[in-house]
């Protein structure tokens, strides 16, 4: 052993003695002010803390896998064992980039190779920084530093920053492996949920416990639109559209994976999302494109493309017109959502840098909530948004939508230019791509839970393996 050696082991010892100091410092004070009780739990949860960010250093596969299938089936566990687990989604991405920083500090010391491209490191930060910043909201007045601000924040930050977590974790082939397998289980656990909650039916589905206009909705026609293990229909199917792409794009066909296609089909179909049937028919195109099909796949993307932006346009020019009272406060459209875009955006004058974070969207409508969930103030006239990228407007302005189709069209091109070197992981990450993009066409899925987690997690795993290809393919032809 090395002089170095010694010297790396000291410094890794007083690392662990002056945690568990620390450790032991935090306990007794949480005795003596919050109780024996409370502390406990603060005990717990920082030690589950520390595991998760060693996990996701050391195994990053087996954490990776278990972030997936708990991340699909948390909506679930909030209403049948307590809603205060909602939280945990936020300590377990903040845990996997706590871990990520620091393999990217171990890596510095030994290579000084680029782990993610600065040309797309750039435009997340920058973009980070409008929503931390918040000038738009400065400049109107509607939003300052408060707790939708937080909310807006937070809800936006986790999904782009696991992207860089799944760039950044060692192993990215065997993470990446690991983790598609244990999404594919999520889709077919809750696929097959989703199928047997139209055999359950409406009412039983309340007196288990669900609420009505939260995860229990209905099409036209009475038709229930089944959710599955997700809070809604519409999360629901975007979950098995990435199952979907997984298996169109990654997956080798054998006799069992058209029983999951089958199965993930009809789980789509009882959603009753009719923006699903646009972006399956765009997978297919990815699909037949990476088969050697090129000039089918072309029609099929480009028309199920039109489709969903004329969709999106004529979605754009109604209003909801027929209401169902929930509560005193609380009104539900008949199809599930409020088309509010012409009163998102208001004025031309508020679109370059937006309202500000939290004034409009999901943040605005989490502020009026607590932990669990549950209204603990009045609403103050938040709205949720159909688009994510009018939401993105609302919030940062077209400044950060634009620095946002940045990031998304420089690793589009870098996966197509790794998928024509023959790269399957590039192919997926196309395919997670055009489910992502063509859903926020329609909803506010950036930021939707898990969907949004799930793919831009699994985007940068792929991103990381098909850019440690290309390096490996540069390696051997160097002489």
């Amino acid at each position: 052993m090395t002089l170095l050696d010694r010297v790396a082991l000291g410094r890794s010892d007083l690392v662990t003695a002056a945690s568990g100091l620390l450790l032991t410092a935090v306990l007794v004070a949480g005795v003596e002010h919050e109780g024996t009780k409370r502390a406990f739990v603060v005990m717990f949860g920082l030690a589950a803390f520390a595991a998760a960010v060693r996990g996701f250093m050391r195994r990053p596969h087996a954490l990776v896998a278990l972030t997936v299938v708990y991340f699909a089936v948390l909506p679930t566990l909030k209403v049948f064992v307590t809603p205060l687990l909602g939280a945990t989604k936020d300590l377990l991405s903040l845990a996997a980039l706590a871990a990520a920083a620091l393999v990217y500090l171990e890596r510095r010391r030994v290579s000084h190779d680029r782990v993610i491209e600065p040309v797309l490191l750039l435009p997340i930060a920058l973009l980070l920084g409008l929503y931390i910043v918040n000038l738009g909201g400065a400049l109107t007045g509607d939003t300052g530093h408060g707790i939708a601000w937080f909310h807006g924040v937070r809800l936006f930050a986790e999904p782009l920053c696991l992207f860089v977590v799944g760039a950044t974790l060692p192993g990215p082939a065997r993470t990446l492996r690991w983790g598609l397998r244990a999404l594919l289980g999520a889709c077919v656990v809750s696929a097959f949920y989703g199928i047997l909650q139209q055999a359950v039916g409406f009412h039983r589905l309340l007196t288990l416990g669900y609420t009505y206009g939260k995860e229990v909705r209905t099409f036209s026609g009475g038709h229930l639109r089944s959710f599955g293990t997700l809070d809604e229909p519409f999360a629901y199917a975007g979950l098995l559209l990435l199952g979907l792409a997984v298996l169109l794009i990654w997956t080798r066909w054998r006799p069992p994976i058209w029983l999951v296609f089958g199965l993930l089909g009809l789980g789509i179909l009882v959603s009753y999302v009719r923006t699903a049937a646009l972006i399956t028919a765009a997978l297919l195109g990815v699909a037949l494109a990476r088969r050697g099909y090129g000039r089918y796949a072309v029609i099929l993307m480009f028309g199920a493309v039109a489709i969903a932006v004329a969709a999106f346009v004529l979605a754009s020019e109604k209003t909801a017109t027929r209401t169902v009272p929930l509560n005193s406060t609380t009104y539900l459209t008949l199809n599930g959502r409020t088309n509010i875009w012409a009163s998102t955006l208001k004025s031309p004058a508020d679109w370059i840098f937006g309202r500000g974070v939290g004034a409009t969207g999901t943040a605005s409508r989490r502020a009026t909530e607590s932990l669990s969930g549950s209204s603990t103030t009045k609403p103050t006239g938040g709205t949720v948004v159909d688009s994510s990228y009018f939401a993105v407007i609302a919030d940062v302005g077209i400044a950060g939508l634009g620095l946002l189709a940045f990031f998304f069209v420089r690793t589009f091109w870098s996966a197509v230019n790794a998928a024509r070197r023959g790269s399957r992981a590039a192919w997926l990450g196309i395919g997670l791509l055009t489910v992502t993009l063509l859903d926020a066409l329609t909803r506010e899925s950036f930021t939707g839970f898990p969907t949004a987690y799930l793919a831009m997690l699994l985007l940068g795993l792929s991103y990381a393996v098909w850019r440690n290809e290309a390096r490996t393919q540069r390696e051997r032809a160097v002489p």
